[in-house]
């Protein structure tokens, strides 16, 4: 169900929000909002676990962003089975 929001923790203890924006024939698409004005839009395999940056900004603005362990490990457990 796109539009659904729900929020993970970085292991800063801060909040990051994820929106799953739509499934696909693959997997899902997500956007993630991260502490310090930081964003990815993701496509996630399910199952399977892998994942591609599609864009990421900062301050709203693209920029070349290294995806945080805390969002790989996120991700990966996105992707398991429930």
């Amino acid at each position: 169900m796109s539009g659904q929001t729900t929020t993970i923790r970085t292991y800063g203890g801060e909040d990051a929000d994820v929106i799953h924006l739509e499934d696909t024939a693959e997997g899902r698409r997500f956007k993630i909002s991260g502490p310090e004005d930081r964003e990815w839009i993701v496509h996630l395999e399910v199952p399977g676990g892998e994942f591609s940056v599609e864009v990421s900004r900062r301050d709203g603005e693209p920029a070349d962003l290294e995806t945080p362990e805390w969002l790989e490990d996120n991700l990966a457990r996105m992707a398991q089975p429930a």
